[in-house]
């Protein structure tokens, strides 16, 4: 780098953290699951500073249009770029990229650990990259969609839980190394099935664990297959993919819970893995088109009605 950028002061940020201690970015809204938190943040005015992010981290502008000045080490001069609302900036993990704005901005991000992004390029191009380009301002179709999905997300309060976040990150990963990494690579095709022994345990486990965290690294090795694999072939056997089948589990067993059991909303919430009451209401009306509440009243008052019928 140049010497006005050596001179420059330096930040790596820790996009996981709900308190962002940062002179450069606040943290507006905040998930995370694991290995990857999805959410939004909002930039500081920066006259210039050396700045990075501990984890790989992907930023859309959510804003109107503003221009920024960047250098990166391969570069020998000051790009400015604009970026335009919907513009993409691709981070690698610890790597400091001279940076300075003039304005605020908000924008929505998925920021992803270390070891999940080299766990899965390891499984799906069955050999490491090291190596990601940088970034700054890009239009990429892929990801547009992408974060269209990380809004709905935290708008819905992580309705979809972790095993979709990380579902998404793995998808993230996959496409940022296949069109970011500097060299021509295809991911593994996705061969053979999951034994219905193996498929069993995997449902077992589930019913077993509703009330867990779970994880689609712990789902995964259950059967064997890597995480990239397993999310593919257990959506093509079951006919919908593993968070979808975890959810529509979880409601099941509240319903039960519901008709059976004396337990408040709030108990049953936490009982079937549900973060808090909003969170269960939310997938809850969802899925069935009412609420847990009026669900068990609807029920109680049918259960009169019949018991007066008999």
């Amino acid at each position: 780098m140049n010497e006005m950028s050596l001179r420059s002061p330096a930040e790596l940020i820790d996009l996981s953290k709900v308190v962002c201690p940062s002179n450069y970015i606040e943290m507006a809204q905040h998930l995370t699951y694991g290995t990857v938190t999805i959410g939004c943040l909002q930039q500081k005015f920066n006259d210039g500073a050396l700045i990075g992010t501990t984890q790989y981290a992907v930023l859309i502008n959510d804003d109107a249009q503003f221009e920024m000045g960047w250098k990166h080490s391969s570069l020998d001069t000051l790009d400015q770029i604009q970026i335009a609302r919907g513009g993409i900036q691709i981070l690698p993990s610890d790597v400091l990229i001279y940076k300075r704005w003039s304005r605020r901005s908000r924008m929505t991000f998925i920021a992803i650990d270390k070891a999940f992004v080299w766990q899965i390029i390891e499984e799906a191009f069955e050999r490491q990259i090291s190596h990601l380009e940088p970034q700054v301002g890009v239009l990429d179709p892929v990801i547009s969609g992408m974060a269209a999905v990380w809004q709905a997300e935290l708008k819905q309060g992580g309705a979809g839980g972790r095993i979709y976040a990380e579902a998404l990150a793995t998808a993230l990963i996959v496409h940022l190394f296949r069109t970011y990494c500097g060299e021509v690579i295809e991911t593994q095709p996705v061969s053979g099935g999951i034994s219905m022994a193996r498929l069993r345990r995997v449902i077992d486990y589930v019913e077993a664990h509703l009330s867990e965290d779970l994880s689609l690294a712990v789902l995964a090795s259950i059967t064997g297959l890597s995480m990239h694999h397993f999310n593919e072939v257990f959506k093509a056997e079951v006919g919908v993919a593993p968070y979808q089948y975890l959810l529509d589990r979880r409601i099941h067993h509240a319903k039960q819970m519901l008709l059976t059991d004396d337990a408040s909303i709030a108990q049953i919430a936490f009982a079937t893995g549900f973060s808090g009451q909003s969170h269960f209401t939310f997938n809850f009306r969802k899925l069935t088109g009412t609420t847990p509440l009026r669900y068990r009243l609807e029920a109680k008052s049918k259960n009169r009605v019949l018991r007066r019928v008999l």
